[in-house]
């Protein structure tokens, strides 16, 4: 009916003499969506009698399903509650692993468990959660919190990320990526030696392997990564598609060479207002309305930047850790599913995110 009118008020518009007339379908937002765009005109020249009205062949719109396609997920980091020290809290711990996970699944939704701690308690406590959850079809890896101090000898790096890989490969889950990894020491050069095809959840502390000249002026003298925990590289843009990095001096620039893939981040759930506007999130956030807003407004924005002949990846990121409200949680899941059902974006794990990205690699 819109169009109808638009196209109408169009020709009386050139039967009245005018010369050119644009009518382009907006959003509320005042862009053009790729599959509501009204075709163009085709108008006389001044002076002229007008013609029919014609417009462009249909095929000139793209559809939906012709559009670039985000992968979407959430890495959960699995930390903070002492599972090796208490079997009470272990239990708690994973009352709420289990909890999220079924919300999750409702919307057809996956998780990426990364794990240090809970490995350690079923370990000692027996209760295998990590291989259930990789069962139900969510992602497991490890965040090893290693390498964050300026004195730590980095010829351990290696070894203590592989220790921390084989430890949660003793539970039967498949091992593939790690976060928490990211050093003054060359990172990348210990995270390949460790046995790892990717990493995650890089933040900006990072930039310490690199020459102090190269590095960001605000971040060029880090003491840890809790002082320099912003999400880098800094630009959604430059965080929405996979590379493999160089080397640790030079990890930004990407190397078809490379033994390692990095998968950067998208906000934190929790703080995902405050990491949008840009504030200082190291005292703490409340997961709120106004967070589900801010997601889906990063949602939007990789939906505008992703490219067709790319893998297009976001993931948000979330320390359990605290709980999250689980009626707000569920309002972010309601609010995706729009997009999950036009097929513009898809659920995945971060391994799967990394197996798509090696598809493409091979064409």
């Amino acid at each position: 009916m819109r169009h109808a009118f638009l196209l109408n008020l169009a020709a009386v518009l050139v039967l009245l003499g005018c010369s050119r007339v644009g009518l382009v379908a907006r959003t509320t937002d005042g862009t053009t969506p790729p599959d509501t765009a009204l075709p163009g005109l085709t108008l006389p020249p001044e002076g002229t009698a007008a013609p029919a009205l014609t417009t462009r062949p249909n095929a000139a719109t793209p559809s939906v399903s012709s559009l670039p396609v985000v992968y979407l997920g959430v890495m959960v980091h699995l930390e903070g509650w002492g599972d090796d020290k208490s079997e009470n809290r272990f239990g708690a711990h994973t009352v709420q692993i289990r909890d999220t996970a079924s919300l999750f699944e409702k919307y057809g939704a996956k998780l990426t468990f990364e794990s240090k701690e809970v490995t350690e308690g079923i370990l000692r406590w027996g209760d295998n959660v990590l291989l259930e959850m990789e069962q139900r079809g969510h992602g497991v890896g490890v965040h090893a919190d290693l390498g964050g101090s300026l004195s730590d000898d980095c010829a351990r790096l290696g070894p203590e990320l592989r220790a921390e890989r084989e430890q949660l490969e003793s539970l039967g889950v498949r091992v593939r990526h790690v976060s928490g990894n990211v050093s003054h020491c060359d990172w990348i050069a210990a995270t390949i030696d460790a046995g790892y095809s990717f990493t995650t959840g890089i933040v900006a502390y990072g930039v310490m392997s690199m020459p102090a000249a190269n590095r960001p002026p605000e971040f060029r003298n880090c003491k840890s990564p809790a002082a320099c925990h912003d999400l880098f590289p800094p630009e959604l843009e430059d965080r929405l598609h996979p590379w493999r990095p160089a080397s640790g001096s030079d990890w930004l620039t990407h190397d078809p060479n490379g033994k390692l893939v990095i998968l950067a981040s998208g906000q934190g759930i929790a703080c995902a207002q405050e990491q949008t506007a840009g504030q200082d999130t190291r005292n703490g956030c409340l997961f709120e309305p106004a967070d589900v807003q801010a997601m889906m407004g990063v949602l939007d924005q990789a939906l505008e930047l992703a490219a067709p002949d790319q893998v297009n990846i976001l993931y948000f990121s979330w320390s359990l850790g605290s709980p999250l409200d689980p009626l707000v949680l569920e309002e972010w899941l309601k609010a995706v599913e729009p997009y999950v059902k036009t097929g513009r974006v898809q659920w995945k794990t971060l391994p799967e995110m990394y197996d798509a990205y090696v598809a493409w690699e091979g064409g």
